[in-house]
């Protein structure tokens, strides 16, 4: 018998956070007045991939009419195949439900605790680093390049091995160069942790205004919402009239705590009839479409709001910024996001979580579909040798300059290119699973 976890998954390409979405309705094939096509009490999990993927899938009418699950290997090689009859369908996934539940149990995970790019010079930095990481317990911040892993330059090292690095070893020495132009090795050996979602909040007096600044890094539930209910409670202390929200790395997660989120920041003019968002189904699956309403918290009241993306922004990321847009002057800064308007159900089958997208969301003006992302107001590159709050990054002194000018006025460094946006895309030291774990999105 499966059971449906309470969450819907939005993710990303280059990052993804599972999402995690309440729904009214039960949306279980066995549970449902729909009839499977095959049975989901059949001992193999991959009878049941195929059996949800026929119902549940937004895009079951896609998929092939003869179908036999049993020429594949494994579920993962099955949903692979499935997923290339819909060339939209980046993110389907299915994986052992003691990883995917691990995650969003607690917000827990182990490795060394800090990420890294390449930035337009090809240096590898720093992107940024969990609190209670290994990394971040040795004091490792963004910003900083790396120079060596275990005594070996970084320009003398594939990319793979640099992965490896990463990814397949527990112990690894790391020679970083610092923010100040000093040498610094550290040996870090990977450690289980408990993430911090929210990576920095500080606020600025610009021409007059209280300005505050969050970097919200993962939609993850419960642990997310005390961190933002926190950085929330403080802005509103502050007076703050205007808000810059850094999601740049942020693939998505938690649907209820995007709706916290979007509660928060929805200026007071909203009431519990303006209209948050909508769920919409595949036509077998109408009658668990929802429309979701504001209920507005807190003090704040923007009227105004500004959004640091790039093309690791998804999922939740996405859905707080378009179902804001009816309702606030929404600027974006950066570079366009993912792309993932739809989103997941995660489906606990035996020892498995089946999530194959079932829904897309629409705000309130019906607007959705935006596989190309969502086009940025400023494109400016990723300021990766600055810390957070550092007012001379790019992208955060863009936005800091807007509010004193009112115009988009970026240095030749700071502008963002085409070409480089492709050259920075491909190597996000993220493999296909890190994309489900921290940035699915159970939308």
């Amino acid at each position: 018998m499966s059971s449906i976890s309470k969450f819907a998954i939005a993710g990303l390409v280059a990052f993804s956070v599972l999402a995690v979405s309440c729904k009214q309705n039960d949306p279980d094939p066995q549970n449902s007045t729909t009839t499977p096509t095959t049975s989901t009490t059949t001992a193999d999990i991959r009878d049941s991939l195929w059996a949800y993927m026929q119902d549940v899938y937004l895009w079951y009418d896609k998929l092939p009419t003869t179908f036999n699950p049993h020429n594949y290997s494994d579920p993962e090689s099955e949903m692979d195949a499935l997923r290339a009859y819909q060339p939209l369908d980046q993110w389907s996934f299915v994986e052992k439900a003691s990883d995917f539940n691990s995650y969003f149990s607690d917000g827990e995970t182990s490795d060394f605790g800090f990420w890294i790019k390449f930035d337009a010079n090809n240096d590898l930095r720093v992107r940024y680093v969990y609190a209670q990481s290994p990394a971040g317990k040795a004091g490792v911040e963004r910003g900083w390049k790396v120079t060596s892993i275990n005594g070996q330059a970084i320009a003398s090292m594939s990319d793979d091995a640099i992965v490896s690095a990463f990814y397949d070893v527990s112990s690894t020495t790391f020679g970083f160069q610092k923010s100040d132009g000093t040498a610094v090795s550290i040996p870090l050996t990977t450690a289980t942790y408990t993430l911090n979602t929210v990576l920095y909040t500080n606020t600025y007096d610009i021409a007059g205004k209280k300005v505050g600044y969050l970097v919200f890094n993962s939609f993850t539930g419960t642990p997310s919402q005390n961190e933002l209910k926190a950085a929330l409670t403080k802005f509103e202390t502050a007076g703050i009239s205007e808000l810059i929200v850094d999601l740049r790395y942020n693939g998505g997660g938690d649907v209820d705590t995007q709706t916290m989120l979007a509660n928060a920041l929805a200026p007071t003019s909203v009431t519990r009839s303006s209209v948050m968002f909508s769920y919409q189904h595949n036509k077998k699956l109408s009658d668990w479409d929802e429309t979701i309403k504001f209920s507005k918290t807190g003090s704040l009241n923007l009227s105004r709001i500004f959004f640091i993306t790039t093309s690791s922004s998804a999922s939740a990321s996405e859905l707080l910024i378009n179902n804001l847009k009816p309702y606030l002057d929404v600027k974006l800064i950066g570079s366009a996001t993912h792309g993932k308007p739809v989103g997941m159900y995660g489906f606990e089958v035996m020892d498995y979580v089946i999530a194959p997208i079932a829904f897309k969301t629409v705000n309130a003006k019906n607007v959705g579909d935006y596989y190309d992302g969502l086009a940025v107001d400023a494109a400016v590159s990723d300021g990766l040798s600055k810390n957070w709050g550092d007012p001379l990054e790019n992208c955060l002194s863009t936005a800091l300059n807007y509010i004193q000018t009112g115009s988009f006025t970026t240095t030749a460094a700071g502008r963002l290119s085409a070409e480089q946006e492709v050259k920075n895309k491909p190597f996000d030291l993220k493999t296909v699973r890190d994309l489900v774990v921290k940035s699915p999105a159970l939308k």
